[in-house]
């Protein structure tokens, strides 16, 4: 008896890939049975070649790689240095902070309002 899954997050469907290339099967194969049970939500054919190629020339974990850029945790050093200013002084202004921290009176603004939740 088979249950259909409904979702599933991209590191649970590279781990499946993973799983049946390693017991052998193809990329066809793999691509068949991900079809079966996931319908639409499935991987791509494309998706899970590149996955396979990528186990194939030693690559043993199914996380995203690093990239460049910013990192997406940029905010967090500078909401923990705007929690530390608010709390140290209750009626500091957000232009101080601002100029402290190196960021535009805005940001200060968004972060202490959405992020703190300070008003």
């Amino acid at each position: 008896m088979s249950r259909k899954l409904q979702v599933a997050s991209k590191l649970e469907m590279r781990t499946v890939v993973r799983f049946l290339w390693a017991k052998g099967c193809n990329c066809t194969e793999i691509y068949r049975q991900l079809q079966e049970e996931y319908g639409e939500t499935a991987m791509s054919r494309q998706a899970i070649a590149k996955w396979c190629n990528m186990f194939e020339n030693g690559r043993t974990d199914t996380d995203d790689a690093k990239r460049e850029g910013r990192p997406s945790t940029a905010t967090n050093s500078r909401i923990a240095g705007m929690n530390e200013s608010i709390l140290a002084n209750r009626r500091v202004a957000v232009d101080k902070i601002a100029n402290k921290l190196v960021i535009s009176h805005g940001n200060v603004y968004k972060i202490t309002a959405k992020n703190l939740e300070f008003s």
